[in-house]
């Protein structure tokens, strides 16, 4: 398998918040979460796993492109496998614009559906045990709704899951591609995100509708600015 190294700062303290930041195997950084979204992420996912223990398969999705799936997938995989301690495995399934940790992408999820390889190859580790990416890979565009519809895809996502605690699941945005209402149909529950100044609420409310049939368990605002003083902030109850 192929390997990534985590870099915490900070691993056996748990008094202050620090970025986290992963590695290649080159010692190049390919990812760094920082300390306000990590705290923010802390407590959604601490109230989550009180009220209702996190589901199995979360979806991560959004109404427009460009809002931040990606990075919030990756940060809440980061952020419940090193609070939690469980196996999580971030999966990419945005074939309209592939990314990982590595580059360039190759194979993947996309080379399994297509029995070019094997689940167990595709998957990659990173420094940390518990924290593994499976990437979407390159699938051609008039073969994705096939794909996105298919019962191996279905199969190939429940074995997964067999091998980890926690699937985030990276799904393209709703208002893209009709393919991310089955995507989203994946996971057991799903979370909208939002870019502030981006997403108007009608697009918010008409993504919403499209996945209805999901548990829905809130939504990211995601980079916020706000004129409010950090200190009367941290009075108000999130």
């Amino acid at each position: 398998m192929r390997r990534l190294i985590r870099k915490n700062k900070k691993l056996d303290s748990v008094v202050d918040d620090q970025p986290i930041s992963i590695e290649d195997t080159d010692g190049k950084t390919v990812l760094t979460i920082p300390e306000n979204v990590i705290v923010d992420l802390r407590k959604m996912v601490t109230r989550i796993d009180k009220v209702d223990r996190l589901p199995p398969r979360l979806v991560v999705t959004s109404a427009l492109t460009g809002e931040g799936v990606t990075f919030i997938s990756r940060a809440l995989a980061a952020t419940i496998s090193n609070d939690l301690g469980r196996k999580v495995c971030i999966v990419e399934l945005n074939w309209w614009s592939p990314s990982s940790f590595m580059e360039p992408v190759e194979g993947g999820l996309a080379a399994v559906l297509n029995d070019e390889s094997i689940l167990e190859d595709e998957i990659i580790d990173t420094g940390w045990k518990k924290l593994s990416v499976l990437p979407a890979g390159v699938i051609a565009r008039q073969d994705r709704p096939i794909v996105a519809r298919s019962a191996k895809l279905k199969e190939t996502i429940y074995q997964l899951g067999e091998r980890f605690d926690h699937l985030i699941i990276d799904v393209p945005a709703i208002r893209l591609t009709s393919d991310s209402i089955p995507l989203s149909s994946l996971g057991n529950a799903c979370c909208l995100v939002i870019k502030q100044g981006v997403t108007t609420v009608e697009d918010v409310k008409q993504s919403l509708d499209e996945i209805d049939h999901l548990s829905i368990l809130g939504v990211v605002l995601n980079q916020v600015h706000v004129n409010t003083p950090g200190k009367l902030l941290d009075l108000i109850p999130n």
